[in-house]
């Protein structure tokens, strides 16, 4: 059974947006020796296309050829300036009829963007990238968006999040057409992970303050990540900038986009992580560096924030 691969490719595409998913269904065919992947990119009006690099791409296809086309998979690529793309409606009513058309239909990265426009994303569980998923949150309410996710699956809805992701959903849908140990031989000769140690969270640095500065929050950050382990309570972050817990919150939200108590955790995750990179701690031992209470706490904020209990991350690390 052949199947079509086809992705859009918006002006401006990321190149690896494009090119990273391609290679892996590309590898399976070479793994396999035989053609089970037909891979098409897709313009929208014109026959090249532009990438974001300033390599110019030859398309296979135009969205108006697709009026009746239905592809086996179809997933639209990102572009660092998607935010300004604007398609008119005929092009949405293309959209919209070649996902319905699709087995499964997603996006690459910040194209969720511009499949959240069809509205065939409302009511369903998608990632982007953590950079993009505010604003696709806030313009579409209707939409869960999971900004630590590095991929989601909802129904026939198949989305990555940010660039190097495509190829982590690429090998998802591999696993699912032809299983597991085919694409353990495509992460292996590709040299990616089967499963990634980290979600977006790892990434997620663009969203904070530069600690660099002088600020008396970034002050108050660089101590509270100096100070991890003694650090009981946001009421310590409060008192030690001289400010109330309500106002401090405030300061949070306005700046950086999240509560002190969701950074203090995310901090104390991300210590945990470099404890477990450098060495095998005992568990207890690596809780009480972080500051928490107890293993057992630490497993919880660790998994919540990553998907993962510390030992499988440790597992993981172990297997690269």
């Amino acid at each position: 059974m052949k199947r079509e691969i086809i992705i859009l490719a918006v002006p401006g595409v990321q190149l690896l947006d494009l090119s990273g998913p391609l290679d892996v269904f590309a590898e399976a065919n070479r793994i396999l020796q035989r053609q089970v992947y037909t891979l098409r990119v897709m313009s929208f009006a014109a026959p090249v296309v532009q990438a974001s690099s300033g390599v110019r791409l030859a398309a296979d296809y135009q969205l108006s050829d697709a009026e009746s086309y239905a592809a086996d998979t179809f997933l639209i690529a990102g572009s660092p300036d998607i935010d300004v793309f604007t398609p008119d409606a005929a092009m949405l009513k293309m959209i919209v009829g070649l996902c319905q058309r699709s087995r499964r239909f997603g996006s690459v990265c910040s194209g969720a963007l511009l499949l959240a426009k069809t509205g065939l994303l409302n009511g369903k569980r998608v990632t982007t990238h953590w950079a993009c998923a505010a604003a696709l949150a806030a313009g579409y309410p209707e939409i869960s968006v999971d900004a630590d996710a590095l991929y989601a699956a909802d129904g026939p809805i198949r989305t990555a999040a940010g660039v190097t992701s495509g190829l982590d959903l690429a090998l998802r849908l591999v696993e699912e057409d032809l299983g597991r140990e085919v694409a353990l031989d495509i992460a292996g000769n590709l040299v990616m992970f089967f499963r990634r140690p980290v979600n977006q969270t790892h990434f997620m640095r663009g969203g904070d303050l530069s600690l660099t500065g002088r600020t008396a929050l970034q002050d108050l950050q660089r101590w509270s990540i100096n100070h991890l382990d003694t650090l009981k309570s946001v009421a310590m972050m409060a008192a030690h900038i001289h400010l109330s817990e309500r106002h401090l919150t405030r300061l949070f939200r306005q700046q950086i986009n999240m509560t002190p108590g969701q950074w203090l955790e995310r901090e104390r995750v991300a210590k945990a992580k470099l404890l477990l990179t450098e060495g095998k701690l005992p568990a207890k031992t690596i809780a009480a560096r972080c500051g928490f209470s107890g293993p057992d706490v630490m497993r919880r904020a660790f998994t919540r924030m990553t998907g993962m209990t510390p030992v499988m991350y440790s597992k993981l690390l172990a297997e690269r």
